[in-house]
């Protein structure tokens, strides 16, 4: 295979002994997680789909490492690995200023204790907090991995997977029926799979955001495991404001909204959610408001007061085709007020959800996600038109999982379609939302033939019977009492599919 050359290591290449190495530790991995499968799926049917997710997870890293270790030959992985590797020389020569580097200041001073004989770390990434912090992170990883890149993909991969499995794990949860469906969204996207289990911050981020949601169920709704819970939802937090704020200001409202209005759509007195759901938009927005102005400090460019220049700036840095290629689209001039950039939500939203379509690839990367794009537009579509678009706007607000699905992925893709106008760029930053927006619209579509099914037995159908899932109040573990009558799920006889006999 071709080599690359990277500076202060001259021509790299991945040794014979990392596939042999990486093999065994495969073979390891595989022995570890194949028996926490065989102890739980008893108890769990969805762990058929563990280790399949799992290979997934891992084969979409070794495929991403490949193409861009031999193909481009270079890319932000490679600088990440390799100011790691400076990272681990530097614990070879002198622990104690490798200690410093790891838990001190990105600034020159710390930079000055690296040398010719340790390498030294990429200065743009050095000197960019967020960037850094990916360095801290994986260079423990790569002094255990004897600095194999491939190893410390497999590793960083299969670590990744297990904030995924958790987040997938709770939807199955509160919609048994749809574990396939799910293990498609969360396990199998492929631009999830591919751009999230490699050397890069896109890995960290989603299993984070994923971790987010899960240890907030746990907390908020399920109500076990507090401390465990809680340290993972300020972790996951953490690690979102550090790397990508923009993913954490879209996640918290939501999360927010999800808790208050599951309240809200539990009562039966219309006049009560009448007066109940503004106050609650507006407690919502208001604690939003409060955290994230609280917060401006650690989210720096992206705080309130910044966000809009700084879309203006990396809308127009991220259209020079010198550095990022001439592969972009337009979507209006920005001048950074609010109503100019709210005008263009729709844009936005449609280029995040559904761009790059098949004609705008240039590349086959690209390529691969615009028949992903292709496939979420025609579901999409399909499902409009099954829902006759008002059970579609009906399901959206008054499923509490299915609003905050949808509103993630609509918040977070205003912000990324507004500020990310060159698709390579695009198609990576926003995987995670992907797998909730395809879940959402999986529930959705489950909800609708419930409706129609319940319509084509004569029986009455009432989305709030749905609140808790197809589990019902024991999907909330066991703390809301016994599953009354009325939330239980009309058994579906088993020639019957979405309330069209089976042929």
């Amino acid at each position: 295979m071709p080599l690359i050359w990277v500076y202060h290591y001259g021509e790299v290449d991945i040794a014979y002994w990392e596939w042999v190495l990486g093999s065994v530790y495969l073979i390891l991995m595989y022995i570890y997680f194949a028996r926490q499968k065989n102890l739980a799926i008893k108890k769990a049917p969805e762990y058929k789909y563990f280790l399949w997710g799992l290979f997934a997870k891992v084969l979409g890293g070794i495929a991403f490492s490949m193409i861009y270790y031999y193909y481009y030959k270079g890319g932000d992985t490679i600088m990440y690995f390799y100011s790691a590797v400076s990272m681990g020389n530097l614990a070879k020569y002198d622990l104690y200023d490798f200690l410093g580097v790891l838990f001190g200041p990105n600034d020159q001073e710390n930079l000055n204790k690296f040398n010719l004989d340790t390498g030294y770390p990429y200065a743009y990434m050095f000197f960019d907090s967020r960037s850094f912090f990916v360095i801290r992170l994986i260079s423990p990883i790569v002094i255990f991995t004897f600095n194999s890149y491939l190893i410390t993909t497999l590793m960083l991969s299969s670590v990744g997977y297990i904030g995924i499995w958790r987040c997938y794990r709770t939807f199955v949860s509160y919609y048994p029926q749809l574990s396939g469906k799910f293990a498609i969204a969360f396990l199998f996207m492929p631009s999830v799979v591919f751009w999230g289990s490699a050397i890069m911050k896109d890995t960290f981020t989603l299993s984070a955001a994923c971790w987010w949601v899960h240890c907030a169920d746990e907390v908020l709704f399920k109500k076990r495991k507090y401390f465990y819970n809680t340290v993972g939802l300020v972790l996951s937090a953490t690690m979102l404001i550090v790397m990508k704020p923009y993913i954490f200001m879209s996640i918290m409202p939501v999360t927010m909204l999800w808790v208050l209005y599951f309240r809200v759509a539990r009562l039966k007195n219309a006049l009560f959610k009448f007066i109940l759901l503004p106050a609650v938009l507006v407690g919502m927005l208001g604690g939003s408001f409060f955290v994230l102005n609280s917060l401006g400090d650690k989210l720096d460019k992206f705080s309130l007061e910044k966000a809009g220049q700084t879309v203006v700036v990396i809308q127009s840095d991220m259209k020079r085709s010198e550095q990022y290629g001439s592969n972009y689209f337009d979507i209006g001039e920005l001048d950074g007020t609010m109503p100019n950039l709210l005008s263009k939500f729709p844009v936005a939203v449609n280029a995040a959800f559904y761009r790059p379509y098949l004609w705008e690839t240039r590349s086959v990367v690209t390529a691969l996600s615009g028949l992903e794009n292709f496939w979420l537009l025609m579901m999409t579509l399909a499902l409009l038109w099954r829902t006759r678009v008002w059970f579609f706007v009906r399901a959206m607000y008054g499923n509490p999982l299915v609003l905050t699905c949808l509103l993630f992925a609509m918040l977070l893709g205003f912000m990324i379609g507004i500020s990310t106008p060159n698709f390579g760029a695009l198609v990576r930053f926003k995987i995670p939302f992907v797998p909730f927006l395809v879940a959402g619209l999986y529930i959705m579509d489950h909800l609708n033939r419930k409706r129609l099914f319940s319509a084509m037995m004569n029986r009455r159908f009432d989305i709030q019977d749905y609140l808790w899932g197809d589990a019902g109040p024991s999907a909330m573990g066991g703390h809301q009492g016994p599953v009354s009558r009325k939330h239980v799920p009309p058994v579906v006889p088993a020639m019957w599919q979405g309330g069209k006999p089976r042929q």
